[in-house]
């Protein structure tokens, strides 16, 4: 009877074991940085000219993952000092596209482990949008098998008065 106990709590052990391990390699799958080149998060976009920011994801787990890239426009305030304004953030038309502008299928890049992509966001102003006004427009990638975001980031847009340009 004593060797069957011992059996039987080294069976539940190796699986508690092997579920861990499981875990804790799928949680590597999330792993990532997402960054603006050169660190130019903030840019004005005009009615007739939009702005494209230049993004930079590394997949920093240890195996290929596809991430889903995903923009949500921010109600938090993103003025700044220089350019304050008492209209609330807008929400602006965001698509992500290939460093070659070309369309990015699904939203979605696969990279292998360590490797590093560009790609761009596209921020254009639909026309009933008012002037002197800032959107926050978080920016996050979320790898395929997590639940949670691995990686955001927040770009923020003044949308000027035309002559302002």
């Amino acid at each position: 009877m004593y060797q069957f106990l011992t059996i039987k709590k080294g069976l539940v052990l190796t699986i508690f074991v092997t579920i861990l391990n499981i875990n804790f390699v799928l949680a590597q799958n999330c792993n990532a940085t997402l960054s603006v080149e050169k660190d130019r998060s903030a840019k004005s976009a005009y009615k007739d000219d939009g702005a494209v920011f230049n993004m930079v994801l590394t997949n920093t787990s240890a195996r290929k993952t596809t991430y889903i890239i995903t923009s949500e426009n921010l109600r938090e305030s993103c003025a700044n000092d220089a350019y304050k304004t008492s209209i609330p953030n807008v929400s602006l038309n965001v698509a992500v596209k290939n460093h070659d502008a070309s369309s990015v299928a699904n939203n979605s890049l696969t990279l292998a482990a360590g490797e590093t992509r560009k790609f761009k966001i596209y921020v254009s102003v639909p026309a009933s949008t008012p002037f002197n006004a800032w959107s926050c427009i978080e920016v996050s990638a979320r790898g395929s098998e997590c639940n949670q975001p691995s990686t955001s980031t927040v770009l923020r847009v003044y949308v000027p008065e035309p002559s302002d340009g």
